[in-house]
């Protein structure tokens, strides 16, 4: 416990207190990287969190409440993500954790948390893993899973009678030390979807990070033995070089169907997947053309006028913060997030009001589940 002590100081400490003049204090902990590539860093999801809350202090979804953030940053690692965790609530400094999101960072969290009786609320956890409630038993997860994804693979293939797939996408395979990559965990599900007494679907891996083992070409060529249904998941850059490969190979002829899962790219991005500025208007011109043998599951993107005003909100609050938001819009995980405060305050409101304690994470979480609310993301979770 020394230990998590002395991480917690070199860490810092967050905290904004947002109403005043309430009788009960509400804490809301979040565990998310400072920094670092990720889409629920902390500069882009905290204000979303803090207009959230304002919406909750609005519609009065929890009076007499007063309603603090307790920041802590979880680099995204299964070794600090659950020792700050720790710290919150060796501290008395959480009453629900917002976070983390990465799945190696979240895991140990949700497993400790039946054990404090504290909610834990996720815009990540896609993995199959988490769908065992018995484990994560105060889990909540705000955006999609992997599991979904597969069944809407199926789904697609239902609807064309296609019957015979495989799998091509990246995974870390030269450097070992490190996790198994998003990708695996993406297609996993999708493998065990399609696998049956009679029938495993093929698949190769690669690692996009190393050219020399990642060859288009001999990869569409040994996909093309094996299937005429290939789905991808690799990096954008990475799916763009099989595609132009493919249309040198003639397989975007009408012969073969590819189903790119890329879940996460901004509006911005999936507008133009095939297009480069920096490359040459004869690939840019193959890439467009491949493109069209190209199917593509990604999370659907909100287009309603609030969101909208959502995103400029969000995107003002966190220009305070000096970062300059790039996006069109706020990515998922921010609405997500944004979302999850709301779903939260509503159940800790219906807990109160049947008389029972903020302290009762159990049924706060089963009053978070199978139920319809007024969100910027969603309207259900599930």
């Amino acid at each position: 416990m020394i230990l998590a002590r002395e991480v917690l100081v070199l860490a810092g400490i967050y905290s904004l207190h947002l109403a005043t003049g309430a009788n009960n204090t509400v804490k809301l902990a979040v565990l998310l990287p400072a920094e670092g590539p990720f889409p629920f860093v902390k500069h882009k999801v905290l204000p979303a969190i803090d207009i959230a809350v304002k919406v909750v202090e609005n519609r009065r979804y929890l009076p007499d409440h007063n309603i603090v953030i307790n920041f802590r940053d979880d680099e995204c690692s299964e070794t600090w993500g659950p020792l700050r965790a720790i710290d919150l609530y060796v501290e008395k400094n959480v009453d629900v954790y917002l976070g983390p999101c990465c799945d190696f960072a979240v895991a140990p969290v949700a497993r400790f948390s039946p054990h404090w009786n504290i909610p834990v609320l996720s815009a990540g956890a896609f993995v199959q893993a988490f769908d065992d409630k018995f484990e994560f038993k105060q889990l909540t997860r705000m955006l999609t899973t992997y599991g979904k994804v597969a069944e809407v693979v199926d789904e697609v293939t239902q609807a064309y009678n296609w019957t015979t797939i495989g799998l091509l996408f990246h995974d870390n395979l030269v450097n070992r030390a490190g996790s198994k990559s998003t990708e695996f965990f993406t297609m996993e599900p999708i493998f065990y979807k399609f696998k049956s007494a009679d029938f495993e679907p093929w698949y190769k891996m690669f690692d996009q990070n190393y050219n020399y083992t990642f060859n288009p070409r001999s990869l569409l060529e040994e996909a093309s033995l094996k299937t005429r249904i290939v789905v991808l998941c690799a990096s954008a850059d990475s799916v763009r070089e099989i595609m132009i490969k493919a249309h040198e190979l003639n397989f975007d002829n009408g012969e073969y169907v590819f189903l790119n899962i890329d879940l996460f790219s901004s509006k911005e991005d999936s507008e133009k997947p095939w297009y480069r500025e920096n490359d040459t208007t004869e690939r840019n011109q193959k890439a467009k053309k491949a493109y069209e043998a190209l199917m593509t599951v990604t999370l659907r993107k909100p287009t309603s006028p609030e969101y909208r005003n959502f995103s400029e909100e969000v995107k003002k609050r966190a220009g305070n913060d000096s970062f300059a938001y790039g996006e069109d819009e706020v990515n998922s995980f921010v609405g997500a997030f944004h979302d999850a405060v709301i779903l939260y305050a509503l159940a800790l409101n219906e807990t109160l009001a049947n008389n029972r304690s903020i302290t009762n994470g159990t049924e706060i979480t089963h009053r978070m589940w199978n139920r319809t609310f007024e969100g910027e993301l969603f309207q259900a979770i599930t």
